[in-house]
């Protein structure tokens, strides 16, 4: 691809990548016929493989070295975005386009990320040299199976694990789990995927311990979600889901959940920690904040109140339209990534959410999640009273003693009963549930979502079914 826009002949491209010498070797073998060359800030430039001797060369006068050099050349140049704010550059870039044009000579800006600035976001195509393949990954496993002698015992689980690395963290990944467990040890090779993690603000690699043995009820949005991932195959999509409902009622357990059920690592994304001071920073975070989570895939990401963390997203927002970048940047990598990443988001006010968060084609499915039934609610009630220990209770309650209580209100309900000699009943009276105390926001929500979404629980779906007709 990047080849075509050389051949082409396009002046000035940048490629993102943080393995410059990687791509700067596999580019110098296809650009037969034209005169590759290499600038960095501390050895100046040279014409590469013929064993020229690097020369000096002023940052501020290199777009007009390059236009006075040889025809048809290339010019990679690392890390020169660092130059690209000063004014002399950026004239001297617009002067030499047309030189560069009539001669074939090209600047390939070579940084891991960079914001242009305005007067060259015409002039410049910006491009991503892609990480190893799973081929590439697989020649790299069978290198160091060859020269160690021990072979991947699960070889798909090990690719699946460093897709993501680069070829040089790919090795040392695969030679560290070889050192510490003596074999290729997928786990070993995620937990070190997860330290990219640890560099973003935005992300946190979450490691929860529920399990849906743990969540009561949502028995059809659970089957739809392992259904999703039994037949994931691709180019067919695999998205993600839209959990809108009562809060309290299991849709951030759910999220935590899935990843042990699946057996994928879940990173959780803090909207609130994307957004910067500086101008550009909020869009930049959030754009590297989505390419650790592309190099963790496969993987689930877990995003908790959306409508929180895009506030303002709608236009209402006085930060100058950031916010509304930042969510643009968020709906357009929903929309066309290719990485196993299956996103989860929960949203409790879909007042605050404009309609293209709510759009079917972003998400693969939005359920609404709604108070339990009454067999759910004995049944949760059963899984927190063992969990806290709540064993010899004095009476419990029946179904209807719990009508209108969330998930997260019947758990309260177990900790006070733990606290108070088992009496369940008692308990009752102090955890008032939030659908009496605001009963006419959560008719409305019920109401909105009706027509709109698919019901989590297996009985409401069924009792649905009789007045609509439902796909799932």
């Amino acid at each position: 691809m990047i080849t075509d826009y050389l051949k082409a002949g396009y002046p000035v491209l940048m490629v993102r990548t943080h393995e410059p010498e990687r791509f700067i070797g596999s580019m110098v073998k296809k650009i037969n016929g034209r005169t590759p060359y290499q600038w960095d800030l501390v050895r100046g430039y040279r014409e590469l493989g013929n064993g020229a001797e690097w020369e000096e060369a002023d940052p501020f006068d290199l777009p007009n070295i390059a236009a006075r050099g040889k025809e048809k050349a290339v010019w990679f140049l690392r890390n020169y975005h660092f130059n690209l704010k000063e004014p002399v550059v950026i004239q001297g870039i617009e002067n030499n386009i047309p030189a560069y044009k009539a001669r074939g000579i090209t600047l390939v800006i070579v940084a891991p990320d960079a914001d242009l600035p305005a007067e060259l976001e015409r002039e410049v195509v910006v491009l991503d040299f892609p990480l190893p393949t799973r081929e590439e990954l697989k020649g790299i496993l069978a290198g160091l199976e060859e020269g160690t002698g021990v072979k991947a015992e699960k070889e798909e689980a090990v690719l699946d694990a460093a897709q993501g690395l680069t070829w040089e963290e790919s090795e040392n990944a695969l030679a560290l789990a070889l050192v510490r467990q003596k074999r290729f040890d997928p786990k070993t090779i995620t937990e070190l995927k997860a330290q990219m993690v640890k560099k973003s603000a935005a992300l946190e690699f979450s490691q929860f311990t529920e399990t849906f043995k743990t969540l009561g009820g949502l028995e059809n949005l659970k089957e739809w979600t392992l259904n999703r991932f039994k037949n994931r195959r691709p180019g067919l999509p695999f998205r993600g889901i839209l959990l809108l409902g009562v809060p309290g009622t299991g849709k951030s357990h759910f999220a935590k959940a899935l990843g042990n059920q699946v057996g994928w690592p879940c990173l959780s994304l803090n909207l609130g920690k994307v957004f910067g001071s500086l101008v550009g920073e909020s869009e930049a975070k959030m754009r590297e904040a989505l390419k650790v989570v592309d190099a963790m895939a496969p993987c689930i990401l877990f995003l908790d109140e959306i409508e929180k963390g895009l506030a303002g997203v709608g236009g209402g927002s006085t930060d100058g339209g950031t916010t509304q970048r930042v969510g643009g940047t968020f709906l357009t990598w929903l929309n066309d990534h290719t990485s196993e990443v299956f996103v989860i988001a929960t949203c409790n006010d879909y007042a605050k959410l404009p309609p293209e968060y709510t759009r079917m084609g972003r998400w693969d499915a939005i359920f609404f999640v709604d108070n339990p039934n009454p067999k759910e609610r004995l049944h949760i009630l059963g899984i927190y009273c063992e969990m806290f220990g709540v064993t010899d209770t004095i009476k419990i309650p029946s179904p209807e003693d719990l009508e209108g209580y969330s998930g997260a209100e019947i758990r309260q309900v177990a900790i006070e009963a733990a606290y108070n000699g088992g009496d369940v009943m008692a308990a009752t009276r102090f955890v008032i549930p939030i659908s009496k105390s605001q009963k006419n926001q959560m008719d409305a929500l019920r109401e909105w979502a009706k027509p709109r979404t698919i019901p989590a629980s297996r009985q409401d779906l069924e009792e649905l079914k009789g007045k609509r007709r439902v796909q799932v």
